[in-house]
């Protein structure tokens, strides 16, 4: 009783403990595995220190895998949780058919992802694709826009199929935030300020903002590390144009049957990760979370 009184930290090893395991031990394979030659042919496993590492590095595809992964974060992790923001705004209200509405916006969420390419693949293909037989109805274009195989448009359109998917959890943790709104606090607020922009500045944002954080930080790792959708649904083409990191390490390792090459971008798709996280918490206010 005296040591976890003294180290009230003990009660949490049950759960720690668990966690640990399962983070810290394949951090440590997958960095043991980047410093192997680990090919799927061989038995041996050589020691090659960094040199998998450098052949990463040197490779052809690294540059514009590393610049697609940081634009596509850029890009998606924002508008995931901007547009999760204003949707769970939105059934915040009261409307005839408002709890169908809410099942509908969680559907996304619920399908695995290569059923949400699957779907995506449908609006954007060029030939039979929904969106390009809708405009076509529409009179807004003759021909077909390659959303697929031209290489802006398709990393646009991975980008609209990842924020599809992730808005669901955004919009259910944002729902959850507004719903610990002191009510009392949002009467008055609508009675003093007539504009719902200032309303949600000045009111509603400061007790929601944590949580926008979180959210942020959590999107910003999902997009980094995503691959399902860009697998199912370019197979990182064309060219290099929807080629990520995450994706390349499936590349790697399963498709040239090189595991250390490919742990090694696993690795450093980890570090990367890391200081972005680090970076982020560090850029934040220190008195974010206080009274949460």
């Amino acid at each position: 009783m005296w040591t976890t009184q003294r180290f009230p930290a003990i009660w949490l090893l049950p759960a720690l403990l668990p966690v640990a395991l399962m983070t810290i031990y394949p951090i440590a394979y997958v960095l043991w595995t980047s410093m192997h030659s680990v090919l799927l042919l061989f038995p041996d496993t050589p020691f090659t220190g960094i040199d998998n590492y450098v052949r990463v590095v040197k490779s052809g595809y690294f540059l514009d895998a590393l610049y697609n992964s940081l634009l596509f974060t850029a890009i998606a992790a924002p508008l995931v949780v901007v547009l999760g923001t204003l949707t769970a705004l939105f059934l915040q209200r009261r409307f005839f058919g408002s709890k169908i509405v809410r099942s509908i916006v969680l559907l996304p969420w619920v399908l695995p992802g290569a059923i949400s390419a699957v779907l995506w693949i449908w609006v954007f293909h060029p030939s039979f694709g929904v969106l390009n037989g809708t405009l076509r109805a529409m009179g807004a274009i003759d021909g077909s826009i390659p959303w697929l195989t031209s290489p802006k448009l398709a990393l646009i359109s991975v980008v609209v199929a990842h924020v599809w998917t992730q808005i669901p959890f955004a919009v259910v943790l944002i729902m959850a935030a507004l719903s610990a709104i002191n009510s009392e606090t949002l009467e008055a607020a609508a009675i003093d300020c007539r504009s719902p922009v200032r309303r949600f500045r000045h009111v509603i944002f400061p007790e929601i903002k944590s949580m926008f954080v979180v959210l942020l930080i959590y999107n910003a790792l999902a997009a980094f590390t995503t691959y399902d959708l860009v697998y199912a649904m370019t197979g990182g083409g064309p060219g290099t144009a929807t080629t990520l990191l995450s994706f390349q390490i499936w590349k790697e390792s399963f498709s040239m049957y090189d595991f250390g090459t490919g742990s090694a971008v696993a690795f450093i798709v980890v570090a990367i990760s890391a200081v972005m996280i680090l970076a982020i918490t560090r850029a934040l206010p220190s008195d974010l979370f206080e009274g949460d």
